[in-house]
């Protein structure tokens, strides 16, 4: 109705609208200054997409309103409202928001948009272009905005001040500069590759973006000082901007190959002979050969004498050979490529090449290197047409070397008949060197060689997205059906008090027309603090559900026939098992009935059971009867609970304050337990550590009224009564002499005994566990401990996955040291029985009863699960420790659910995990751009107080011991694995006490490259194209993710085996590394290596 009242309004202001030449003559009632304006304030009662009304009597459209702002329904607007005496009609030529809200009952910020002056921006650059570029996704820069000296690249953090260009509804940053930099003096160049390298192993650099001394490239083990700054390069954060040498390696020429010295020079036309580019024989099947011709010109007014041509022997499957045209022979049947004459003079910037050399330089050592000069039987010349048929018999000599006869007169050419016959599936490159009097040309022959199957499985048309389906206005009128009962808590009946936590239409409206997020809320512009704490997290969330909103959408079906089971329907959902989509039990769905008579039935239903790809649904028991298999459609809904669960525990945690979210200060409190360790050698370590280290932590660090100092719990006090009733009389709990797990390391003790002790609580302690070293395993011991120790305690357990949770409860049952009935495991309502191993599903049966579990002592959940005790009224102090396991895969709000529960006073919070493996898994990536992929561990170990020092805790594993633990005792993997994840991301720290007969047990095996060394990089060039995209990280996709390659390779216990096209790996810095080190400890096989990595094999 508002619409069609719309649009009648708006044909006679459109009339007023017109210019006078199509209106026609003024009537004689219609004079000049019969309109007049005035501005008033109102609020914005009805609007549609196109209109809206102002006290439902002043009408505007879409047009009117200033900087394209999307107006709310509630909205407060300040309009100029012109009034025709003719008419009395009252139409806005102006509209105006007073404030930037999300919702009436927000507070704005700052001075709302039509505030001119800039907003500071803390973000990364995530995209560059010609002159310009992206900050967090959305805000644009110019590079003429770059303070001097700096000239950004993608990963780099910087600080930029920003305003919203007035009419387009986007930000513009109008000075950008780094967030961090520092100078580093005298270190060395620790690998180099390709034009990517890497200083002291923590500082990457590429050639593209660093500014050097005139004349000076850097090499391996160079000494040098660098200006860097902080920037996100895969595993590195610091990227160089600057070198300097201080002191050079040296290399003698004699040692250096062809591919070294080989540059764009080789690639250049020279002493006016023009040679033919285009040299790329495409894709061939296996089997096959092709032909192509090479012209060689002469443009000059000299002769040129063409002394040989020569194969560089970098294709060791020896595809390619060639033969050189006598002026007298004539073979019409093979023809050049056709290139237009603008591509003769193709720009040498868009030719692969290697780095530049002199000319003398170059053709010394391509006289003086091996090439190939096998000759090939006597033959006859295939000439075959584009189609690789033979044709016609020509006598010839095919050769990978020649001498021709070959003066070129000025204003002559001579032809080169190139062969390739394709053997070896992968790209493959090959370099032609012709060699004049004075001067080397070269060319690079290239081939795509495919088999037979793989040619059936080629790629037919380029990949894209599935688009969503526009869904149409129907004008029909619509029915609602409902489930007469919700069936999704019926097995526990919850109350179901949680708030919705609606996502803002006018964030919606942001995201759905892609309008710069910063202009609806500035605020995620600015550094995580506790003033915009809740609210940057709470649009963080909602752009991950707009986000997956959006690709559940993707999934609508249309059409379909249900099946029955009994008396219940089951509809089959193709790519269910692979979840896509994801669902679970008690997820909502709606079936939708084709339209009739202009009328359309809605038919609510929920999730009973999933069975691979079949869903039983409960829907109205009239519509399950009488459903007759008609076609429906169907429509897949987002499940929000975890999401408002995470909304709340924004709300609860706020009590917990800096002390907990933004740490800065440690204070010391009492410790909770006193100790008479029976083992001497333990407490000699530990108290040695404290001791070198007590006037660092002394520095930061203030006591509690209670005066405690760092390091007096570690003092051997009197033995105490062994009975917990003279435990409880003498007021101050004592530890067990002995620990449960007598196997723990010096580290994992040392963790356990400062989880006991509390120090720092309610500061969160990090157990950093990389790995296999040992997390898990320390984690139990300590909520062994704290259960014995603290007879008062009531210990949840949590993480982010039911398969974390569940091993915990596992290893928990194995220790045999919990009495039946203090321990309970707390799983979904969604949750089905046959995915719980057997041996825990005891324990989950007591977590049924919600209110019955949360009075155990000991509590395992998931992180979201942890929601279900706010929905029976449990608060802050509810439990005494909290313990989160593989923290670094929680997003910060799904961690919050647990720490919520814990009290800000004397409460315990254990974070343990490992910030350098895979986060949170998040799909929006503007939510990315602006946080939301930081876990809450990364966050806060990225703080001063647990910032890695070794000048401060050296002799305490180089991190405050009060506040972070660090496990080193790698007992998983073979030493050759675990030394390259140990110096990439772990300081080379990791010590490998792997079980000798497992990681050993391969190193005979006769396909190893190497006997004894447990890797094997094979090579492969099958269906990739490194050519294509200049943005390495996107033509990566996944690969790039340094995390994920950590984890990738740091998984296997005796052997690795990587398949990979080195061509395109070596672009990444982690895979880069990984060729490198596969090569220089000779385990690398397969395909030819990219020219930046064959130095490494002689």
């Amino acid at each position: 109705m508002l619409r069609l009242a719309a649009k009648v309004v708006s044909f006679f202001w459109r009339k007023a609208d017109c210019p006078e030449e199509e209106a026609g003559p003024l009537g004689p009632e219609l004079v000049e200054g019969d309109t007049r304006l005035k501005t008033v304030q109102g609020v914005v009662t009805r609007y549609c997409s196109d209109y809206g009304m102002i006290d439902d009597l002043i009408y505007f459209s879409n047009e009117v309103v200033t900087s394209k702002v999307l107006l709310n329904v509630g909205q407060e607007v300040i309009a100029v409202v012109e009034e025709n005496k003719v008419s009395n009609g009252l139409k806005a030529i102006r509209v105006e928001a007073v404030s930037d809200k999300w919702d009436d009952d927000s507070k704005s910020h700052g001075g709302g948009l039509s505030d001119p002056s800039p907003r500071v921006l803390i973000g990364c650059v995530t995209s560059l272009m010609d002159r310009a570029g992206y900050i967090s996704q959305t805000t644009y820069f110019s590079l003429e905005s770059v303070c001097e000296g700096f000239e950004p690249c993608k990963g780099d953090w910087v600080e930029a001040e920003y305003w919203i260009r007035p009419g387009t509804w986007s930000s513009e940053a109008i000075s950008v500069k780094p967030l961090r930099y520092k100078r580093v003096d005298r270190v060395c160049v620790s690998s180099l590759c390709g034009r990517n390298g890497v200083i002291d192993d923590c500082i990457f650099f590429t050639l593209d973006s660093l500014k050097l001394p005139e004349g000076y490239t850097p090499r391996r083990h160079d000494v040098v000082s660098v200006v860097v700054v902080e920037s996100s390069q895969s595993c590195y954060v610091w990227r160089a901007l600057c070198m300097t040498p201080v002191q050079t390696w040296d290399f003698s020429p004699a040692t250096e190959t062809a591919e070294e010295v080989c540059g764009a020079l080789l690639l250049k036309n020279k002493g006016d002979i023009e040679v033919t580019r285009m040299t790329n024989f495409g894709t061939l099947k296996e089997g096959e050969s092709k032909n192509m011709v090479i012209w060689v010109e002469n443009k000059g007014d000299v002769p040129q004498n063409l002394v040989s041509c020569k194969l560089g022997g970098w294709d060791k499957a020896k595809q390619f050979r060639f033969q050189m045209l006598d002026k007298a022979q004539v073979c019409p049947e093979v023809y050049p490529i056709c290139v237009p004459e603008k591509e003769k003079d193709f720009a040498d910037k868009n030719i692969n090449s290697l780095d530049s050399c002199g000319e003398s330089r170059t053709w010394q050592t391509l006289e003086s290197s091996s090439v190939n000069s096998k000759e090939v039987s006597s033959g006859d010349c295939a000439c075959k047409g584009e189609n690789g048929v033979k044709e016609k018999n020509i006598p010839q000599k095919q050769v990978t070397e020649s001498e021709p006869d070959g003066l070129i007169p000025a204003g002559g050419e001579t032809r080169i008949v190139i062969t390739c016959d394709a053997k070896n599936s992968g790209r493959c490159r090959e370099l032609l060197l012709l060699c004049f009097s004075s001067f080397i040309i070269g060319r690079y022959l290239e081939v795509n060689v495919v088999s037979e199957e793989e040619s059936l499985i080629a790629v037919r048309e380029p990949f894209s997205w599935k688009k969503s389906k526009s869904s149409q206005v129907l004008a029909s009128t619509k029915t609602t059906v409902v489930v007469t009962t919700q069936k999704r808590n019926s097995r526990r009946q919850l109350p179901s008090f949680l708030p919705q936590y609606p996502i803002p239409d006018r964030l919606k409206k942001c995201v759905e027309q892609k309008i710069d997020i910063l202009t609806f809320q500035p605020l995620l512009a600015e550094l995580l603090n506790m003033s915009n704490y809740k609210e940057k997290f709470s649009t963080l969330l909602w752009l991950e559900e707009i986000h997956a909103e959006i690709e559940l959408k993707e999934y609508n079906m249309s059409g379909v026939t249900l099946k029955r089971n009994g008396d219940l329907l089951v509809l089959e959902v193709p790519g269910l098992a692979e979840s896509r989509p994801s669902l679970y039990a008690g997820d909502k769905l709606i079936l939708k009935t084709q339209e009739y008579n202009g009328h359309v039935i809605e038919y609510i239903g929920y999730v009973v059971e999933i069975h691979e790809e079949d869903v039983t649904l409960k829907l109205n028991p009239e519509f399950e009867q009488a459903y007759n298999f008609e076609p429906m459609d169907v429509e897949f809904t987002y499940n929000r609970t975890t999401s408002r669960r995470c909304h709340f525990a924004l709300e609860q945690v706020i009590h917990l304050g800096a002390k907990v979210l933004f740490p800065e200060e440690i204070i010391l409190q009492p410790p909770q337990v006193t100790w008479n360790w029976t083992h001497a050698q333990d407490t000699k370590r530990d108290g040695q550590s404290t001791s070198k280290n007590r006037r660092a932590v002394k520095d930061q660090t203030k006591h509690a009224p209670e005066e405690h100092q760092a390091g007096a719990q570690d003092t051997p006090v009197p033995r105490a009564a062994t009975t917990e009733a003279s435990r409880l009389v003498s007021g101050s709990p004592k530890a067990r002499e002995k620990f449960f797990n007598p196997m723990l390391n010096e580290n994992q003790k040392l963790a356990v005994r400062r989880i006991l002790s509390g120090d720092c609580r309610p500061i969160p302690y990090v157990l950093f566990g990389p790995p296999g070293t040992g997390k898990t395993v320390t984690i139990i011991e300590a909520i062994l401990q704290v259960f014995h120790a603290l007879p008062d305690s009531r210990i949840l357990v949590c993480a982010p996955s039911n398969s974390a949770a569940d091993l915990v409860c596992l290893r928990l049952h194995e220790s045999r040291a919990l009495r039946p009935g203090t321990m309970v495991r707390v799983n979904a309502t969604c949750r089905f029985e046959e995915t719980i191993t057997e041996a825990i599903r005891p324990y989950c049966r007591d977590g049924e009863d919600v209110w019955k579990a949360s009075r155990f002592r000991v509590l395992i959940t998931t992180c979201s699960s942890a929601g279900l005790f706010y929905q029976i009224g449990l608060r802050v102090g509810h439990f005494t420790h909290v313990f989160v396991d593989e923290a670094g895969q929680a997003s910060e709000p799904e961690c919050l659910i647990p720490l919520g529960l814990v009290s800000d006073v004397s409460g315990q919070i254990v974070l343990a995990g490992d910030p350098m493996q895979l986060g949170p898994v998040i799909k929006s990536r503007l939510a990315m751009a602006y946080g939301l992929n930081v876990s809450m561990l990364e966050r806060l170990m990225s703080r001063p107080a647990y910032l890695r020092d070794e000048d401060a805790f050296g002799a305490c594993g180089a991190y405050n011991p009060l506040l972070v633990t660090k496990l080193v005792k790698n007992y998983r993997s073979h030493s050759a694995l675990l030394a390259l994840p140990s110096r990439l991301f772990y300081h080379r720290e990791l010590e490998v006490c792997a079980d000798p007969t497992v990681v050993a047990s391969l190193l005979g095996w006769e396909k190893l490259p190497r006997k004894g060394f447990p890797l094997i990089f094979h090579g492969v060039r099958v269906r990739s194209n490194e050519d294509r995209f200049e943005d390495d990280r996107y033509f990566l996709g996944f690969l790039s993710n340094s995390k994920r390659f950590n984890v990738a390779i740091t998984r296997p216990k005796a052997l690795l085996i990587v398949l990979g096209n080195p061509h395109v790996l070596v672009r990444d810095p982690c895979f880069g590394a990984l060729l490198e080190y596969s090569i220089t400890n000779g385990v690398y096989t397969g395909c030819d290596l990219p020219p930046e990595l064959q130095p490494l094999q002689k």
